[in-house]
């Protein structure tokens, strides 16, 4: 039998191995639990303190055993970067969602600095409610409802994956909270902001510089403009749009133009308003080898390029920092009844409401055409709705009139 090796010591009635590895100075225990065997450090140098360190290792471990409790746990910041890790990797099959990159910042940018060295099993309700505090303090604000749902869901992201790795069990993740502020009302353009919005991009686009600023100008210029006809998503749906999901129908003997968007939930097509060809093809004509030909020509070769990217990049942070720059310029950045900024996203808001106030659309009409709920309709455009009850609330004009004379 060969000699035990000086860096190999049984201890706990060989039910435990303490052993160095190469290139550590520190002690390491080997035991088994749940019928697995099992390693960690002990971090010590010294081989007594080790030996300490190595029984109370064993023991938490026979605790844990006992109760059915996962055996080996990790640090959060740990956990996290295998979830991140997995949804990059769905992102790349084309299987994940739009907003795992939002959870993604969410996880950079605000949890892993907060929760990144707690044990993952270890996380708690008290702890959550510290990292509320936190929060608030860093942004300097208290969060939005969405902000905190989007954090929320990244959260839960981690915990599945360290339930599934059993770092932790399913009854110790901690019951997430959403105390942020509820924004029911969403800005957007009155029809008269929206044409000197229209208007002012006419002047931007022609003051742009030569090259890539005047490319990206045009570019975002039509991207605001088929956001507005047609109610798409900005980043989510129109960025993942291409050329090859635009194309006509007929129906009742009248054409229309239809796009096969794909983002935040399911895959839908969306019927564009008229004016939508005219700055899908100004969009095409642009590219020199796309420009002969009839529009109609063009989208039936199904060309399998993205529409609104630029050099096959995604621009939605760009086009959302040019959108602002632009809208402080024209003076149109902040809402006057909401109080908020406006973002592209306020042009699906526009686009909503001026469908429910022309009688366009009814409720779930607008609902089916924007893929969302009839209660998220109700939700964020209830004061649009009310409006259309006016005459039975105020009463007609002769009622009005007779009653002021009282």
């Amino acid at each position: 039998m060969p000699p035990k090796s000086d860096d190999t010591v049984h201890i706990l009635e060989g039910k435990a191995t303490l052993f160095k590895r190469a290139l550590t100075p520190h002690w390491h225990v080997r035991y088994k639990a749940n019928g697995k065997w099992e390693r960690t450090t002990t971090k010590c140098e010294a081989l007594k303190d080790a030996k300490d360190k190595a029984e109370e290792i064993v023991s938490e471990a026979r605790f844990r055993e006992r109760n059915q409790l996962p055996i080996i746990s990790k640090r959060f910041q740990a956990v996290a970067k295998l979830a991140i890790a997995r949804m990059q990797d769905e992102q790349q099959a084309n299987r994940g969602k739009a907003t795992y990159k939002t959870y993604i910042q969410a996880l950079n940018g605000h949890l892993i600095p907060f929760l990144g060295n707690h044990n993952i099993d270890r996380i708690d309700g008290a702890l959550m409610n510290a990292f509320a505090v936190h929060r608030i303090k860093t942004m300097g604000r208290t969060p939005s409802a969405s902000v905190i749902n989007n954090h929320n869901s990244a959260l839960n992201r981690v915990f599945d994956e360290a339930v599934q790795h059993s770092y932790m069990t399913k009854l110790q993740v901690p019951m997430l909270r959403n105390d942020g502020l509820k924004s029911d009302r969403r800005p957007d353009f009155t029809a008269q902001e929206y044409r000197a919005l229209y208007k002012g991009m006419r002047g931007w686009v022609a003051k742009a510089r030569k090259g890539n600023e005047t490319v990206l100008r045009q570019v975002m210029r039509d991207y605001v403009l088929v956001i507005a006809n047609t109610g798409f998503r900005a980043g989510t749906e129109g960025m993942n749009l291409k050329w090859s999901n635009v194309y006509f129908f007929m129906e009742e003997g009248a054409k229309y133009l239809a796009l096969w968007v794909d983002g935040k939930t399911d895959a839908h097509e969306m019927t564009a308003r008229h004016a939508a060809v005219r700055y899908l093809d100004r969009l095409r004509k642009r590219n020199a080898a796309w420009s002969d030909g009839t529009f109609e020509e063009f989208l039936d070769k199904k060309v399998d390029d993205y529409v609104f990217r630029v050099e096959g990049k995604d621009m939605t942070t760009t086009f959302g920092r040019m959108f602002k720059r632009l809208l402080t310029q024209l003076g149109l950045l902040r809402d006057g009844r909401t109080g908020k900024e406006r973002t592209l996203y306020s042009l699906r808001h526009m686009y909503a409401t001026y469908a429910l106030t022309s009688s366009r659309l009814d409720i779930h009409q607008l609902a089916r055409h924007m893929d969302t709920s009839v209660a998220m309709i109700e939700k964020h455009y209830s004061h649009i709705l009310m409006r259309k009850f006016a005459h039975k609330i105020a009463g007609d004009a002769k009622t009005t009139r007779t009653s002021a004379k009282r």
